[in-house]
């Protein structure tokens, strides 16, 4: 079985080992502070001996370094972690067993599901919690970043005889990693000395997941980033709106409810465009092609009926850019049928209909498809 130096401490970044065995760029040394996959956590990543270690899985007691390329066998080789990737997971990790403990003597739920990779912590709980809630616990967790509590992994001889959270039934090599006068949990990852070392714990969002509720967290330097990613969002939105960034959220429902305004006038004025267009649009043609500009669907399926009422035939309007154009055809079913195949067989149509009308949108230039149209008059 290969010794795991980070049980013992879980601050060792570097050392040294002896290469057992190494195939097919996998290797297994006699000891190692590299952190295998498990326990909803992904893999430390580092160097052994210069050559990259891309991935670490346990089996049996054994540990696997996927690695670059292979090691020599019999060697004493320097291992190296990337210790920005182990503190920031060790940070995110010990603020979940802090949020776990909390919600569990709290509110009862059990943790019955954790996720911990290089970008995301989720954590999902046994039963469903409010936004209140969550603030509550969320001020609790941070709390005992602020009086520094210590955090104690150990085996314990009896494990029966203590009560701890896990969710598995474990009845041998239990790993405890207790909290002072917060969380006793099992667990086989490497966690911070002292909760002061996590900095800050954010819930970010939950949501509804299997009758109970999954929380996005972050913690230490991922909580920094986050609120920095915040903060200059704020910023550039207060900028466009002229607003202070405590007041940007009542200055965007103004400028929801001014765009709406603008909307309801807007379509007002198309209604009037399509209006006067249908009234004044004379031929004699069976058939009209009329490209109009800033129309959605339904002011083109407005428009085309209008024309179509008034002079029968086929009328198609298209609004759009190159390359992309909305249309609406209006025509008498059967010969709208026919002309449509015609349509769709020679331009890159999307779309179809019934009860004459068809609409969609062809994926052509102006004057492809002015083209095509004219030949199908």
């Amino acid at each position: 079985m290969t010794e795991k130096l980070y049980d013992k401490d879980s601050h060792l970044s570097e050392f040294e080992a002896k290469v057992l065995s190494c195939q097919d760029n996998v290797a297994v040394l006699d000891k190692t502070a590299f952190f295998p996959e498990g326990g909803g956590q992904t893999a430390d990543t580092g160097f052994i001996d210069g050559i990259r270690v891309l991935d670490v899985q346990e089996k049996d007691g054994t540990i696997y370094h996927y690695l670059e390329k292979d090691l020599e066998v019999g060697k004493t080789v320097k291992g190296s972690l990337n210790w920005e990737e182990r503190f920031d997971k060790m940070q995110n990790h010990s603020g979940e067993h802090i949020i776990s403990g909390i919600v569990h003597s709290l509110y009862g739920y059990d943790n019955v599901g954790f996720h911990l990779s290089d970008s995301e912590m989720t954590m999902d709980f046994s039963g469903m919690l409010s936004r209140e809630q969550l603030l509550r616990v969320e001020a609790l967790a941070n709390k005992v970043v602020w009086r520094n509590a210590s955090f104690n992994c150990y085996y314990p001889e009896n494990p029966r005889s203590l009560e701890y959270r896990s969710k598995l039934d474990l009845t041998e090599n239990v790993r405890i990693v207790e909290i002072d006068g917060c969380d006793r949990c099992a667990c086989c990852a490497p966690h911070v000395n002292t909760a002061g070392e996590i900095g800050m714990i954010k819930i970010l969002d939950f949501c509804k997941n299997k009758g109970g509720v999954r929380l996005w967290a972050v913690c230490g330097k991922r909580a920094l980033e986050d609120y920095n990613n915040r903060y200059k969002n704020d910023a550039e939105i207060s900028v466009l709106l002229c607003s202070p960034q405590n007041e940007i959220a009542e200055a965007v429902k103004k400028q929801i409810v001014t765009i709406d305004d603008l909307k309801y006038q807007i379509g007002g004025l198309k209604r009037r465009i399509i209006a006067d267009l249908s009234d004044t649009f004379e031929t004699e043609k069976p058939f009209t092609l009329l490209f109009q500009d800033g129309f959605d669907i339904k002011e083109l399926q407005l428009l085309a009926d209008s024309l179509h009422k008034k002079l029968g035939g086929i009328r198609a309007v298209l609004s759009g850019n190159d390359n992309e154009y909305a249309f609406a055809v209006c025509g008498k079913s059967e010969k709208l049928d026919s002309w449509f195949k015609g349509f769709k067989a020679t331009l890159n149509v999307r779309g179809g209909g019934r009860n004459g009308m068809v609409q969609g949108t062809v994926l052509n230039t102006k004057e492809e498809i002015l083209g095509v149209t004219n030949e199908l008059d």
